[in-house]
């Protein structure tokens, strides 16, 4: 399979990984991302700081998706209250 490399001009915010380029396939595909070792440490960094009972969450993309959505909700306001009894 072959491969081409795409450099990442856009700005990036802080809370992102900062890539430095793409590799990718014949179709446009991201194969690959190139960092700088400045980059990976302090992915490292952060990785070390999640909790082992939580990082479930970060490799379970829906998950972690329905759980950013319910705290936008909450910030918004729309709550509902939750009988327990009832479940």
């Amino acid at each position: 399979m072959s491969t081409a490399v795409k450099h990442k001009e856009d700005q990036i915010k802080e809370d992102q990984i900062k890539v430095r380029q793409f590799i990718t396939d014949t179709k446009g595909h991201k194969m690959a991302a190139v960092i700088d070792i400045d980059e990976l440490k302090r992915l490292e960094t952060v990785l070390e700081m999640i909790p082992s009972s939580e990082q479930w969450l970060y490799k379970n993309k829906k998950a972690l998706a329905s759980v950013q959505k319910g705290l936008k909700q909450a910030a918004r306001g729309r709550v509902t209250k939750l009988n327990l009894d009832e479940l």
